[in-house]
């Protein structure tokens, strides 16, 4: 399903709200692993995922000089589109951001963003309505046993059926639900101020 050609300014957000920091960035750099949908992953031992990735990794850039960049933790993350923050768990990924939209596929299911590996701002509570651009939250430093990973944020993006309970919302279950559409959030996102490519 698509969204009807509505795009989020989210990564113009993103650069303007973490100047002057990235004000030299050119595009993202994604290594395999990092896009939706891959079976591979881009830390550890590079082995196969258990299932496939439900969204993009945002942690390389290259910069105009040619130089690849990573995003540094506490980079401020902002909302994709406005809506309200349905719920913040605390998971295997840290801290997780599930932010319910005002936008609906033609058959009544609702888009969903989660956000993955973040710090929510102490301002930001469950069922609070924020507006595109809005500062949410900063990425946090991803620490697990063994596992050598840069900070980096995930991005999904989901039709959700209007009936489903925000407490029933968790990562296994957005892979899991028949009736819960992942979407590419590179089909959703606009790029800026290149077309991000795979490297």
């Amino acid at each position: 399903m698509e969204l009807n050609n509505t795009d989020s300014g989210f990564f113009d957000f993103l650069l303007k709200i973490n100047q002057p920091y990235m004000n030299n960035f050119e595009r993202w750099v994604f290594y395999p692993g990092m896009l939706f949908n891959s079976l591979n992953k881009w830390w550890g031992d590079k082995k196969q995922r258990k299932t496939a990735h439900e969204g993009i990794d945002l942690c390389y850039f290259k910069e105009k000089n040619g130089e690849i960049n990573k995003l540094p933790k506490n980079i401020k993350i902002p909302g994709t589109f406005s809506g309200n923050i349905v719920k913040i768990e605390e998971d295997f990924l840290g801290k997780s951001i599930f932010l319910g939209h005002n936008i609906f596929s033609q058959d009544q299911r609702q888009l969903y963003t989660v956000y993955g590996h973040t710090n929510p701002l102490d301002s930001i509570k469950s069922m609070q309505k924020i507006e595109a651009g809005e500062v949410i939250a900063t990425i946090s430093e991803f620490q697990r046993e063994r596992m050598d990973i840069h900070p980096h944020l995930h991005i999904t993006f989901a039709w959700v059926p209007a009936s489903v309970n925000f407490d029933y919302l968790n990562w296994q279950n957005l892979a899991n639900n028949p009736g819960i559409t992942l979407l590419d959030p590179l089909a959703i996102l606009s790029p800026a101020p290149q077309k991000a490519e795979s490297h």
